[in-house]
């Protein structure tokens, strides 16, 4: 990968700009929005259904808007797409300072949405770019998002005895920060070159085949990991709908849950990067998202199907061990033997499969639980099963 000078020994100073704009983003991202449903419906009123549905339509804007998105972004340019996704994010943060109504917040909800669908692809489309679609690469961006993770809730929580406001100004200054950070710091090295991600020839250099074999083979391969992807998404959500409910009946305090997600999230940013590089070394990549997956599974079924404590600590242990292994490797196998000219694309397609993924593990989930999830005992144990099915789905079917 060549730099903006043309020197290929300029990619690790680039790839340092783009962490750094990693963290910067994730730090400004969860400064505000851990709090946003408290400013909403405590101190504006709302009712929690409009509260759910005002940060529905933020999430839904980001999901489902990921794959046009991905497109602008191999026609337009990488760096310009990341940049104008972080500027319309600034400019929604900034609009939640001032707004007090329904449609104000959903006006600023739609404009946070738009701004990461925007800059997510385009950003991992980077990352694969600089990086080769290695694991090890995209597992110090997952580290370091979670390392945003855990300190932006501490920085808002500092700052909103000055006011929400105060919070909405300076997650918006984040953002802005990270335009020029992006425009000079990655130049113009993350932009379309010679080779594909995985080290295939680009699409423009490709040889054109004598058959339509060898393409419908590699569409049915990219067609079986989204599925798979969804599924296992529809898992890993119950990282923000499931788990915080068990812990919190649990432990009887959202103060008590703030503090095992931030565990957790210290455990990924310590251990993610030298788990992959182990991994990597040893397993293909279809069989590390195996692993990853069945583990995450078990441990959302350990979570719900124990009584005590204990079975929660574990649960927790395990599940963030399987996220941890399944994130990186599923993020270098979308992108790998990608031309060069769709990998963000390629990621914007796996961003909808993802939504559809969560959105219906959500809702599945959100049923059950007034059901047999109710409280612990075996039905938590299809979880397990969940994780085991899709695993063996990965480690059998043809990927990459």
């Amino acid at each position: 990968m060549t730099s903006s000078d043309g020197s290929p020994s300029a990619a690790p100073r680039v790839l340092l700009a783009l962490y750094a704009n990693t963290f910067v983003m994730a730090t400004g991202f969860y400064l505000l929005v851990p709090l946003l449903a408290v400013h909403l419906s405590g101190r504006l009123g709302f009712g929690l259904a409009l509260v759910g549905l005002l940060a529905g339509l933020r999430a839904a804007a980001q999901q489902g808007l990921q794959l046009p998105a991905g497109m602008l972004a191999d026609r337009w340019g990488v760096r310009r797409t990341i940049v104008a996704g972080v500027l319309v994010r600034a400019a929604g943060f900034g609009a939640l300072a001032l707004a007090t109504t329904p449609v104000a917040v959903g006006a600023a909800g739609l404009a946070i949405g738009l701004g990461g669908a925007l800059f997510h692809p385009a950003s991992y489309a980077a990352y694969a770019r600089l990086g080769s679609a290695r694991p090890d690469v995209f597992a110090r961006r997952e580290a370091l998002s979670n390392a945003g993770f855990v300190v932006g809730p501490l920085l808002g929580g500092l700052l909103v005895t000055a006011g929400f406001d105060v919070v909405c100004v300076v997650a918006a200054a984040l953002f802005l920060a990270a335009a020029p950070l992006t425009w000079w710091g990655l130049g113009r090295a993350v932009e379309q070159g010679g080779a594909a991600p995985g080290g295939a020839p680009s699409a423009e250099n490709e040889p054109v085949r004598p058959a339509a074999r060898g393409m419908r083979d590699a569409r049915r391969s990219l067609v079986t990991l989204l599925l798979l992807n969804a599924g296992a998404w529809a898992i890993f959500t119950q990282l923000q709908l499931v788990v915080p409910l068990r812990l919190e009946a649990a432990l009887g305090s959202s103060v008590g849950v703030g503090a095992v997600y931030a565990a957790a999230a210290v455990l990924v940013l310590a251990t993610t990067v030298p788990v992959t590089r182990w991994l990597q070394a040893r397993l293909r990549l279809p069989v590390v998202l195996a692993l990853g997956v069945g583990t995450m599974g078990a441990g959302v079924a350990l979570i719900g199907g124990g009584p005590g404590l204990a079975s929660l600590v574990a649960g927790m242990a395990v599940f963030t061990l399987g996220q941890m292994v399944f994130q990186p490797a599923m993020s270098a196998l979308v992108a790998a033997g990608a031309p060069a000219r769709s990998v963000a694309t390629r990621f914007g397609v796996n961003g909808l499969a993802l939504a559809v993924g969560g959105v219906v593990g959500s809702s599945l989930v959100g049923v059950l639980l007034a059901g047999p999830l109710a409280g612990p005992g075996w039905a938590w144990a299809g979880f397990g099963v969940a994780g085991a099915l899709l695993a063996a789905g990965y480690a059998r079917a043809r990927l990459g």
